[in-house]
């Protein structure tokens, strides 16, 4: 028979681990019974569930930000330098700290508003391997000051700590996990994972046993974990057409494949506009690319932000809305009669608009430019030459 000694130590382990009462009672009863067995040491932890645990009804899916964000979940967020990645991620988290709506629509008659999400109030830790403290102290108290939020606020930020994190170590994943429970973090924000992969290579194999940490750690949590990431240099340089965008996002591509959430952040230099798109969602409702708008103040006397925040904004103007819908008559006219002349084809297109209620016809020259861009584009097949050419869709 065990010793009861050895009882107590491994029933503690298995206690600590999550087993449920009825498993510990039934493994307490099996090894005085039997002897505690060598493959206990192994595999006794695991919890193994039942055709009974799984047709046992679950509550609904809880969300931080609303069906956007949900928890536990493990996401990244990536994007190329400058693209505002980690300031759209502070906004969030300062949102999800205060309770707020994350995006409120610009007060302004100027601009578009787009979508607007509810966050749920939660604490939240940020733990900063990039920007150093000063910076990060600045960013987090700018966007505190622009949502009017003050100093009980329940958001917490770390910078350059000691000991480095290094998520592929199993004890640093279990020391993260205590510190995260002890203090009821729900979004925790690592800026950047690139910085946390220890002597992992990020463009290895072995990144899937760096990522399978880190979702154990959103698992064990019960929280959202989110990885500031960046994207390929020949994605920024223009080199990725035709390509998924999900391909841009750096490293493995076990990293992907590891995620719940994956959101690409695109900037047009020297615009304070931001899209945020979705190139990986998961077992949860999907949603379009989100807009947002900067917006900031300096500090009296200094380039140091003051306030700053992000409010939504529609990603597609109206002249683009306008040109989408020209783009979707000369397509339809092609695929109706293929090998079209272009001045049959001009005639169709106005004529189509003009069969429209309240629609506004476009000019000769302006369905003309649009037919051309759409052939160097690829979005139409061009036959022969000058005044002879004709049109099908690619």
């Amino acid at each position: 028979m065990t010793a009861p000694t050895e009882i107590s130590l491994e029933f503690m382990r298995r206690q600590l681990s999550g087993q449920s009462n009825a498993q510990l009672e039934a493994w307490v009863v099996d090894s005085l019974r039997n002897g505690l067995r060598p493959d206990d040491d192994e595999m006794g932890g695991w919890q193994i569930r039942t055709a009974a645990d799984a047709l046992e009804p679950h509550p609904p899916q809880q969300y931080l930000i609303d069906q956007m964000l949900p928890y536990p979940c493990l996401a990244i967020v990536y994007g190329g330098p400058g693209s505002l990645k980690s300031m759209i991620l502070a906004d969030m988290a300062v949102c999800v700290a205060g309770g707020l709506r994350w995006l409120d629509p610009l007060p302004s008659d100027d601009v578009q508003p787009g979508v607007s999400l509810q966050a749920v109030q939660a604490p939240v830790l940020w733990i900063d391997f990039d920007n150093g403290r000063r910076r990060t102290d600045i960013r987090i108290g700018a966007m505190l000051r622009a949502h009017n939020l003050g100093p009980d606020t329940p958001i917490h930020h770390v910078s350059m700590p000691t000991p480095h994190l290094d998520a592929s170590k199993d004890s640093h994943i279990e020391a993260m996990t205590a510190l995260i429970r002890r203090n009821g973090y729900k979004l925790v924000i690592v800026d950047n994972l690139g910085l946390i992969t220890g002597n992992t290579e990020e463009n290895s194999a072995d990144m899937a046993n760096v990522m399978g940490r880190l979702r154990r750690l959103a698992e064990d949590t019960e929280a959202a974990i989110i990885l500031v990431h960046h994207q390929r240099k020949s994605a920024m340089n223009g080199d990725a057409n035709g390509v998924r965008k999900g391909e841009s996002l750096r490293g493995h591509s076990s990293i992907e494949a590891s995620l719940d959430l994956a959101l690409l952040v695109e900037r047009k230099p020297g615009e304070d506009v931001i899209a945020i798109i979705p190139t990986k969602v998961r077992d949860f409702l999907s949603f379009g690319i989100i807009g947002a708008h900067f917006t900031y103040e300096h500090a009296p006397d200094s380039r140091d932000l003051w306030a700053a925040r992000f409010f939504s904004e529609a990603t597609v103007t109206k002249e683009e809305r306008e040109v989408g819908v020209l783009r979707d008559a000369i397509a339809a006219e092609c695929r109706l009669q293929p090998g079209i002349g272009q001045k049959e084809l001009v005639d169709a297109v106005r004529d189509r608009f003009g069969g429209m209620p309240d629609a506004k016809v476009p000019g000769v020259v302006k369905v003309r430019g649009t037919i051309k861009a759409m052939a160097q584009d690829g979005l139409l097949q061009e036959g022969g030459a000058g005044n002879g050419r004709t049109y099908y869709v690619s």
